[in-house]
C-alpha cells in the first residue's frame, strides 16, 4: 500500500502534539503534609514558536471536593515536583474555601525556563471565572463570611480537581553598558585634566542613557523574583 506523502507527514507530526516533553506531578495536603494526595499532573509541550504550554491532568479522586468541604479552617497546600528536576519540589498555599467557591476550577501559574525545562516557581489561584453565584444574588456577595455560613457550598461533596494552566517563560533582560559608562568617564577625566571646557550639566543629565537602563534592570529582575513570595522553591 502506497502512504500520500501529507498522510506521512501527519504521522510525522502527530507524536508531537500527543507526547509531552516534561511532567509536573502534584500532590495536595490540608494538614502540613502530615497527609498528602495526589492532585494530578501539567504536561509541557513546546510549540512550534518555541514556547512551552501546559495541560492540567487531575486525578479521578471523587471525594476531593468533600476533603476539602472538611477542611475548611485549614491551609490547601499544594506540592510541584518537576520531572527535570530530581529531589526539588516547590510549595504553593491557599484556602479550600475559594476553590469550593470556585467549583474547584484551579489555575496554575508556572515561571519556567524554556531552554533548561526547568520549573521556578508554581502558584495556584481559584478560577473567578467559575465562582459560585449565593442564594443572596452577588457573585462575591459572601467574601466576608466563613465557608460553614455560606449554604450554597454545603452541597460540595464530591468532584474532581480542574484547572488550567498559564505558563510564563523566563524573560532575557538587556544587561546594563556599563563598560561605555566607565570609558566615558575616563574622556572626561583625561579632558579636563588637558584643560578642556568643563560640561556643567547635572550628574543625571549627562549619564541618563546609563542610568535608566540599570534601574530598569533592577526594578524588572526584583518584580520577577520577589524575595520570600508565595511559590518560591521549598525542600
Amino acid at each position: 500500500m502506497q502512504i500520500k506523502p501529507s498522510l506521512l507527514t501527519a504521522l510525522l507530526i502527530l507524536p508531537i502534539f500527543c507526547t509531552s516533553e516534561w511532567t509536573i506531578d502534584l500532590e495536595y495536603s490540608l494538614n502540613g503534609f502530615t497527609n498528602s494526595y495526589p492532585l494530578g499532573n501539567i504536561e509541557m509541550r513546546r510549540g512550534f514558536d518555541g514556547n512551552f504550554t501546559g495541560t492540567f491532568k487531575p486525578s479521578q479522586e471523587q471525594n476531593f471536593g468533600q476533603k476539602l468541604s472538611s477542611a475548611q479552617d485549614e491551609t490547601y497546600s499544594v506540592r510541584a515536583k518537576s520531572s527535570t528536576q530530581n529531589g526539588q519540589t516547590f510549595l504553593t498555599t491557599s484556602d479550600p474555601c475559594l476553590f469550593l467557591h470556585s467549583n474547584l476550577f484551579h489555575v496554575f501559574w508556572l515561571s519556567i525556563s524554556q531552554e533548561k525545562q526547568q520549573l521556578h516557581t508554581i502558584t495556584v489561584f481559584p478560577d473567578t471565572v467559575a465562582w459560585r453565584n449565593d442564594e443572596e444574588g452577588g457573585k462575591y456577595e459572601s467574601l466576608g463570611k466563613t465557608c460553614k455560613e455560606r449554604s450554597s457550598l454545603a452541597s460540595e461533596s464530591r468532584g474532581t480537581p480542574k484547572g488550567v494552566v498559564h505558563v510564563v517563560g523566563e524573560s532575557t533582560l538587556p544587561t546594563p553598558d556599563t563598560a561605555s559608562f566607565v570609558q566615558k568617564m575616563e574622556r572626561e577625566k583625561r579632558a579636563k585634566q588637558h584643560g578642556a571646557d568643563a560640561d556643567n550639566r547635572s550628574f543625571i543629565a549627562k549619564y541618563w542613557m546609563y542610568i535608566v537602563p540599570v534601574v530598569l534592570f533592577a526594578v524588572i529582575s526584583s518584580a520577577m523574583n520577589p524575595e520570600g513570595a508565595e511559590g518560591a522553591p521549598a525542600q
